[in-house]
């Protein structure tokens, strides 16, 4: 009776979770892990015993690493930070800042490389900050970095060079395909000028449609970022942006809600324009409906895909998440975040290198890591995080998670699962748990629900911990 009484008491908390939330702003994109790197609080974690551990278990399993390399810079705007960005980037000042942090770069793949032989790798992304700001000769040196680490880059994998499209040439963008790099990913965010102009960024419509016309001669791979729920934007403006880049032939569209926080511009003076939480997912709905009737398939709660998609390729940044054992992903430079962790009792870690230019080239001039902070993972620190992979891909196969985990995916959030059955958020069936309808659109309001227990525990040792560094202070 107690467990029954139980069990309905969290059902009521998660219907009233459900309805409170209904109307409270998303997150930007959706979370792509567990838990946030705000709550990644360890100092000098032992990197050269996690490498080495985990780095035995990839032979022995053949699981290949998944590479990010980060850019630090972006351009200049006004106001900063294209009024609502909260990554962490650098103000570029000009080439020397990118070409004395290459330097930085190799010695850092110099102090892993040894935790690398022999591994296999998935993926390759590079990041930022703003990758494409580097001149044309050094996309075949980056390349050739990556090299160093991993000898053997194996043919047909998803390369990735994001970047904004005013820094794009076809020069440039010649020589990203020629050093190997196969697709790009473009930051256009809006396709109105005036609009785009609230962001003080320089980009015009006219430096979008060029660089995809550019990509589809040279042959790459083409994705654009849209964003919906811009202050002063409407339905109307969302669909006419949609449509003149549907109108290009692009096959990749990334399309998310605008997130609001920090001390942004956006978030401190334009409020007031923008969108509702209700007006952006009537957005959402509209964008939805419009692309599925234009021949794209959803891939994420925010990719979208035409056609069959290339070979041996991943559909979106993260990858389909089929198999929830492992997680090796090597962030390289300036705030790079690692995963280093596997299903079991003690998974790994989680770690981010250093936010500061100046305190990332101090740890490697000082020859060590350039970590800032780190998480050391438990159990059910991993599951989640698998967990939310998964989900932002829609789908989570309830046979491989019970499989990994020896757990029910069902059972173990039964309550949560019937309340957003109940508003049509999720459809239950038996090899598999999908998000449907709204609920893609809620993604980040159901993934935090599912977590919300073990938020508040880690919220506690969090605060705990504090109180004893600041005791031994």
């Amino acid at each position: 009776m107690h467990a029954l009484t139980e069990n309905g008491s969290k059902l009521d908390r998660a219907r009233t979770f459900i309805e409170q939330n209904l109307d409270a702003r998303q997150v930007n994109k959706v979370l792509h892990g567990f838990p946030s790197p705000r709550l990644w609080l360890e100092q000098d974690p032992p990197i050269a015993q996690i490498m080495s551990d985990h780095h035995e278990r990839r032979m022995r399993l053949m699981t290949p690493v998944d590479l990010y390399m980060a850019v630090p810079y972006c351009l200049k705007t006004e106001p900063g930070k294209c009024g609502y960005c909260l990554f962490p980037v650098e103000e570029f000042t000009g080439n020397d800042d990118l070409e004395i942090y290459f330097e930085y770069l190799k010695r850092e793949g110099r102090m892993y490389r040894r935790f690398f032989e022999g591994d296999k790798i998935a993926r390759i992304y590079f990041g930022g900050g703003t990758s494409n700001l580097y001149r044309a000769h050094k996309y075949p040196e980056l390349m050739a970095l990556i090299r160093e680490v991993f000898p053997e880059i194996p043919p047909g994998i998803s390369i990735t060079l994001e970047g904004i499209p005013q820094l794009f040439t076809r020069e440039k963008l010649a020589k990203i395909k020629e050093a190997g790099m196969n697709r790009v990913s473009m930051g256009a965010q809006q396709l109105n000028d005036e609009l785009n102009k609230l962001s003080g960024r320089k980009q015009t419509v006219r430096h979008v449609i060029e660089a995809v016309e550019w990509c589809q001669e040279l042959g790459l791979d083409c994705n654009v970022d849209l964003i919906f729920g811009w202050p002063r934007q409407t339905v109307a403006t969302m669909v006419k942006d949609l449509e003149l880049l549907i109108s290009t032939g692009i096959r990749e569209i990334t399309h998310y809600e605008l997130n609001v926080g920090g001390p942004t511009d956006f978030a401190l003076n334009r409020r007031d324009e923008m969108p509702t939480t209700l007006q952006n997912l009537e957005m959402y709905r509209v964008s939805r409906d419009l692309l599925k009737a234009h021949g794209f398939r959803q891939i994420t709660a925010y990719n979208w895909h035409k056609g069959p998609p290339a070979a041996d390729r991943q559909e979106y940044e993260e990858g389909k998440i089929t198999e929830l054992r492992d997680i090796y992903g090597w962030g390289w430079g300036y705030a790079g975040c690692s995963f280093f962790a596997r299903a079991g009792a003690d998974p790994g870690w989680f770690f981010i290198n250093q936010r500061s230019v100046a305190e990332y080239k101090r740890a490697i001039d000082e020859d060590r890591f350039p970590v800032e902070h780190a998480f050391h993972a438990q159990e059910k620190d991993f599951r989640l995080a698998q967990l939310f992979r998964a989900l932002a891909g829609m789908e989570v196969d309830r046979v491989v998670y019970a499989d990994v985990f020896g757990v029910d995916l069902v059972e173990e959030y039964q309550p949560i699962w019937q309340a957003l059955e109940e508003r049509g958020f999720v459809t239950i069936e038996p090899g598999r748990v999908g998000l449907v309808g709204d609920g893609v659109f809620y993604t980040p309001m159901i993934q935090t629900l599912l977590s919300s227990e073990r938020l508040v525990e880690l919220q506690r040792s969090n605060y705990r911990k504090r109180g004893r560094l600041a005791v031994a202070d």
